[in-house]
């Protein structure tokens, strides 16, 4: 299952909503749609630097991966993963131990399907706030950051719009947001939240093709 995501907020915005600053501002740009099948950036911040505000390409590679990048990625979509793969998978079980990371959003995009049509969703917050979803990231031998977006089973409130597939991006609380980047979590502590997503309230729109 793939989505795209959205984020649409200005770096002040951003700032004062969230309490932490850009390692590299000149390189963000806010985006309508973010489409992780041409190699886009995430803003994401990382269990190592959890002051700050990042990039890391979105679509994980292997930790201190130095291969061809383009050919790992025709053997793998790793755009996003569900949570039973993540804590079995060689790319995602230990990024989850040690490498957590919050990717900064303020939206995504569902589908339906009907009569032969697809329709597409955009899902926000009110005033088009940004927000924490859950990932995991890897860092190459180059040092660029690689990461994905961890999903978990879509709540009540998308299912009038979501018949394609039954999960949506895990939402991290700005209570959790400590306990995710922490590398001395407790596993336990982790389980928990990806266990027990966070329910919010969403603003959906219908979005023309």
């Amino acid at each position: 299952m793939t989505y795209s995501l959205s984020n649409t907020a200005n770096i002040s915005f951003i700032t004062e909503t969230l309490g932490v600053g850009f390692r590299y501002p000149s390189l963000y740009k806010p985006r309508l749609k973010i489409n992780g099948y041409k190699e886009q950036s995430l803003s994401i911040i990382t269990a190592d630097e959890p002051n700050f505000i990042t990039q890391g390409i979105w679509g994980i590679l292997p930790q201190n991966f130095d291969g061809d990048w383009k050919k790992f990625q025709r053997l793998k979509n790793t755009l996003h993963v569900n949570e039973n793969e993540i804590y079995n998978n060689i790319l995602y079980k230990e990024a989850l131990q040690k490498r957590r990371c919050l990717i900064v959003v303020t939206g995504f995009y569902t589908h339906y399907l009907s009569e032969n049509q697809i329709t597409d969703y955009l899902v926000e917050k009110d005033s088009l706030t940004p927000f924490y979803l859950a990932g995991v990231y890897n860092v190459l031998a180059d040092g660029f950051i690689t990461c994905t977006v961890i999903n978990t089973k879509a709540n009540n409130s998308l299912n009038s719009i979501n018949n394609l597939y039954e999960v949506m991006p895990l939402q991290i609380p700005d209570i959790f947001k400590k306990i995710w980047l922490d590398k001395n979590a407790e596993p336990e502590e982790i389980d928990y939240i990806i266990s027990k997503p966070y329910v919010t309230k969403f603003k959906i729109q219908k979005i023309a093709s």
